[in-house]
């Protein structure tokens, strides 16, 4: 196992900023950390760096604990806004960088600007940079050295349509060109299902969901579209047996498990209300993700 965390609870003074919170994740997989801002996403992050410790729990990442020298120089990351010199250029950045990391300057810092868009960019200072362009220059400054595990902090963040897009695929190909592992956070649900085949849900610091993007779906429910001579009546009836129904352009809408359509059917039929149509409506990720986390999510 590449991070495991067992009831991970970190605290700010008062504040809980991670609460009970337990992860795993494997090598060769891409992960994301979805939650609005605040949620604890960074918290964890800076936890798995050894930045910070919990205060209650334990956290191993590559077999060992966060934050030892043999661990750190197996991984890239980047924390919140990147941090560059905004008098050199990338390429200067980069040399910086390595410097850093007592990694020897290569031609590889050359192949690291061109595979993350920059070449173009030339001698610009950093400071011209755009935030994509920052966006793009941390993360090739996460990749010095060859790292094992990236993790990104809102990597997509400030970059054009053209440049998520450019992340998506860059990402898609890296853990199989690059043998890597991506666990990155975000808060923009569609740039997720685009990228990552797992998920966590964090809000207020607990997670409220983790599993894969096929089991967030819920393949054993169904949002129901109901048709009836009489709608008022009908949700009164549905309501009365425990199911949450709401009426929206003269049709009831509610959620059932598989088994319980031919129950709510019948249950109509035998109290005079004929169904005029029952229809499936299968909900999309959206629908499932502010049913878990709310509307305000």
């Amino acid at each position: 196992m590449l991070i495991t965390t067992s009831n991970i609870q970190v605290r700010y003074g008062k504040k809980t900023a991670l609460d009970d919170f337990s992860f795993e994740m494997e090598y060769g997989e891409i992960v994301a950390i979805l939650g609005p801002n605040g949620s604890g996403k960074t918290t964890f992050f800076r936890l798995l760096l050894g930045l910070l410790k919990p205060s209650v729990g334990q956290a191993e990442i590559m077999g060992g604990s966060p934050g030892n020298l043999h661990t750190l120089s197996k991984i890239g990351a980047t924390i919140e806004m990147p941090s560059l010199y905004g008098n050199l250029s990338a390429l200067d950045n980069l040399k910086a960088t390595s410097h850093r990391r007592g990694i020897s300057p290569s031609k590889q810092l050359v192949e690291l600007i061109a595979e993350v868009g920059l070449s173009d960019a030339g001698n610009m200072p950093a400071s011209k940079y755009s935030l994509g362009m920052r966006q793009r220059l941390a993360l090739a400054q996460a990749l010095i050295g060859e790292p094992e595990l990236l993790i990104l902090d809102e990597p997509a963040n400030g970059l054009d349509p053209a440049g998520i897009r450019w992340f998506r695929e860059w990402a898609a190909e890296a853990p199989a060109s690059r043998k890597l592992s991506i666990l990155f956070s975000s808060h923009i649900l569609n740039e997720v299902a685009q990228i990552a085949k797992k998920a966590v849900l964090l809000k207020e610091g607990k997670a409220r969901f983790t599993g894969t993007l096929d089991e967030l779906k819920g393949p054993g429910s169904h949002h129901l579209r109901i048709v009836t001579v009489d709608i008022s009546s009908a949700q009164e009836l549905l309501r009365s047996k425990g199911f949450n129904v709401v009426i929206e352009k003269n049709a009831l809408l509610l959620d059932c498990l598989a088994g319980q359509r031919q129950e709510i059917t019948r249950a109509l039929f035998e109290s005079g209300l004929d169904v005029l149509e029952c229809a499936s409506l299968e909900p999309t990720l959206e629908d499932r993700y502010l049913a878990i986390m709310g509307e305000d999510a």
